[in-house]
């Protein structure tokens, strides 16, 4: 890529000019995309952190252990096998795959309400009496004043706001914005802001899955209490078919089920 470019740094977007040129392609055949290699660049990257401390931490085991007798040797720990490297990419390509079924499934369920709310409309236009089509139309202002009954209260929500953060937690950066559509069993009190963006790891800095800020689900730091976020998390897992969750979705249900029973 040096000699291809002739520059130390490269923008995402000049990468992916270049790979395309090369011939590189996602699984469906496209070309890749900016957004799509960063990720990807920091997955993996992290992996090979993971799996370069493991076999850090193997060497000195056995280093520890030796005696005159033989032992095998240890793994370089210059880096991972390129079997590792292979079986962490078809993991990244996995969880890449399940990702974006969630929010092709995501989109399907919100064009699917967007569609029964508007079947609902237009039934309700259609079964206006036949005199009220026959009289003479109303003014303007009553046509566009919305259908009350009397007596009826309007529902009122207060949508929750980030919570303070305090010490070390004050210098830490918030996550970039959630972009999409609002996800079925969000409550209506939780604002955008309270979603991790889809295209978040959703692991933590060795590795492991870090259910507290998901792709596409409530973060822990904006709430201030466990008990809000598990109370929060719960309906929007419970919207998903159970056939649809995932491992990790039925993991992030049990975890906020325990802090719900553990904290009443």
């Amino acid at each position: 890529m040096l000699q291809a470019t002739g520059r130390r740094a490269l923008k995402w977007s000049i990468l992916a000019e270049h790979l395309a040129r090369d011939g590189l392609r996602t699984q469906q055949g496209r070309a890749p995309t900016p957004n799509g290699l960063r990720v990807e660049w920091y997955r993996v990257k992290e992996r090979m952190i993971a799996a370069n401390a493991k076999a850090e931490a193997e060497r000195r085991l056995c280093d520890r252990s030796a005696s005159r007798t033989f032992v095998p040797a240890v793994r370089s720990s210059t880096g991972p096998s390129d079997e590792e490297i292979f079986a962490l990419m078809a993991e990244a390509d996995n969880e890449e795959r399940l990702n974006r079924e969630r929010r092709e499934r995501i989109a399907g369920y919100e064009a699917q309400r967007r569609t029964t709310a508007e079947s609902k409309g237009n039934s309700v236009q259609s079964e206006a009496p036949v005199e009220a089509a026959q009289s003479e139309p109303a003014p303007l202002e009553t046509a566009t004043r919305p259908r009350v009954k009397i007596g009826q209260i309007a529902n009122h929500v207060t949508m929750l706001k980030q919570a303070p953060r305090y010490g070390a937690d004050r210098d830490k950066p918030l996550p970039p914005p959630y972009v999409g559509p609002r996800p079925d069993g969000m409550p209506e009190y939780l604002p955008l802001d309270a979603l991790m963006p889809l295209d978040a790891t959703g692991r933590q800095p060795d590795g492991r899955i870090d259910y507290e800020a998901l792709p596409g689900l409530p973060r822990r730091s904006f709430f201030e209490r466990d008990r809000d976020w598990a109370k929060a998390c719960i309906p929007m897992v419970e919207a998903i078919p159970h056939e649809d969750r995932s491992l990790i979705l039925r993991g992030l249900l049990m975890r906020a089920r325990d802090l719900m029973k553990t904290l009443y």
